[in-house]
């Protein structure tokens, strides 16, 4: 999951859902065991294990694997735990009504995941408490089940940690639901007023020159500062204003590029522009693209826009087409993390690509990890024989750089050249008199300590 505002909400929801499972778990393990219940509190030790595993993964920022945990996890373990809550006449049982935080908190969740954990996990707890609150399904063995004389105080019990549960989600719920409202109507003024600008990361061939660069967005909001692309792009994209977002920036990438060709040293740069589904699909994307780049006066054939994997799955057909058109007066398109999808192999030969870039996933791995080396190898072979251009991205070490470079592949993208700059910066790549850089000697200039580490 994403480091973002509905990631740390997120996190919260499930360090939450771990603490409360651990007490839970102490609390009823503790009574079964006065009760001389050993399976049922056997259960609960289970439970307070569960609790534990979900407190560090989400602890440690391992928000999908203990997601995935909680999904599967919780609503197995409410519906067994309803099996062994058959409480004597008279007496209402209560253990389902978890199934209703779970659910809820599902959904929050799981949001941005799978339809299976989004929709189909919070349908199950919701059949599940609905089964389970009317009728009487479960064991009858008295060696196996509550006893009688604990019945009502659990009714009360999970009564209580349900209301809890779900007054904990709420919060973390309407939390993020207002900083989405705010957030939604801070982008618009974005929009309207021209908040955002444009960085770019410069891309080298293995001569040490720059090649050209890709166009990346940055916020800088008057009163909030900086905002990382990772805290506004997942929301624009839910708010549908992905696709204002990624004209302005089609536009303003274009304006850029016009103006490297209006001088000698620069006319040879390409810029590369990611577009995004959302945008993509709008009926009107090729006339809108092509009005663009007729506009800014732009050669085609240095624009590059950028395609993931997962936009290829639907409607082949008009994919195709769209890409066809395009394709027809210059653009080269080119399919960005490439390698990290299922249909990378058709990808490459049912549609007009020009250019695939090779996911930095298999760059940061490939010395450590034989199977990423021989994966980016094929990947490179692959590109030659189809005649695509190949770029590797998120290379950071002169390891990595001279391992492509052997492997054949001739262009880089990476926090060993640089990060992404705003223009000014990204000046001082271009000149005629130096354009060449030593690409064995990283720039480590507002690289994170990390990266500087493994850079240097």
């Amino acid at each position: 999951m994403q480091d973002d505002g509905h990631g740390r909400r997120v996190r919260a929801n499930l360090l939450g859902s771990g603490i409360i499972s651990i007490l839970i778990g102490m609390g009823w393990g503790t009574a079964f065991i006065l009760f001389d219940r050993p399976l049922l509190a056997a259960m609960h030790v289970g439970l307070i294990l569960f609790g534990l595993v979900l407190f560090w993964l989400a602890y440690h920022q391992r928000l999908k694997a203990a997601s995935l945990l909680a999904g599967n996890f919780l609503p197995l373990f409410i519906a067994v735990s309803c099996l062994f809550d058959n409480v004597p006449d008279g007496v209402h049982r209560a253990t389902q009504f978890h199934f209703l935080p779970v659910a809820l908190g599902g959904y929050f969740v799981y949001r941005r995941d799978s339809i299976y954990m989004k929709y189909i996990v919070p349908a199950l707890c919701l059949a599940g408490f609905a089964v389970f609150s009317n009728t009487s399904i479960g064991f009858q063995d008295p060696a196996l089940v509550i006893p009688e004389s604990a019945a009502a105080t659990g009714v009360w019990v999970n009564t209580i940690t349900s209301v809890i549960e779900l007054t904990f989600i709420v919060i973390i719920m309407n939390a993020d639901l207002s900083l989405r409202r705010m957030m939604d109507v801070e982008m618009r003024k974005a929009i309207a007023n021209g908040d955002f600008e444009l960085h770019y990361q410069p891309q080298f061939d293995s001569r040490g020159e720059v090649l050209g660069a890709e166009a990346l967005i940055r916020w800088r909001h008057a009163k909030m500062g900086n905002i990382p692309p990772v805290n506004f792009i997942p929301l624009a994209e839910e708010s549908g204003l992905i696709v204002p977002i990624g004209s302005w920036v089609l536009r303003a990438a274009c304006a850029q590029l016009a103006r490297w060709e209006a001088q000698p040293e620069t006319r040879h740069l390409t810029m590369s522009v990611n577009v995004s589904a959302s945008q993509f699909r709008q009926p009107d994307f090729v006339q809108s693209v092509s009005e663009i780049v007729r506009l800014s006066g732009i050669t085609p054939s240095k624009l590059k826009l950028e395609l993931t994997e997962s936009m290829f799955v639907d409607n082949v057909e008009a994919t195709t087409a769209k890409m066809n058109a395009l394709k027809a007066i210059g653009i080269i398109w080119s399919l960005d993390d490439f390698g990290t999808g299922y249909s990378s192999l058709s990808v490459l030969h049912r549609f007009p690509l020009g250019q695939i870039k090779i996911d930095k996933a298999f760059v940061r791995d490939m010395l450590t990890n034989k199977s990423n080396m021989v994966v980016t190898e094929a990947i490179i072979t692959l590109a030659e024989k189809l005649d695509l251009q190949v770029l590797a991205e998120g290379v950071e070490t002169t390891d990595q750089l001279d391992r492509l470079r052997q492997a054949g592949c001739l262009m880089y993208q990476g926090y060993l050249f640089s990060p992404p700059v705003d223009i000014e910066a990204f000046g001082k790549f271009v000149p005629a008199d130096a354009r060449k850089v030593d690409y064995l000697q990283p720039h480590t200039e507002d690289v994170p300590p990390a990266r500087q580490r493994s850079a240097g």
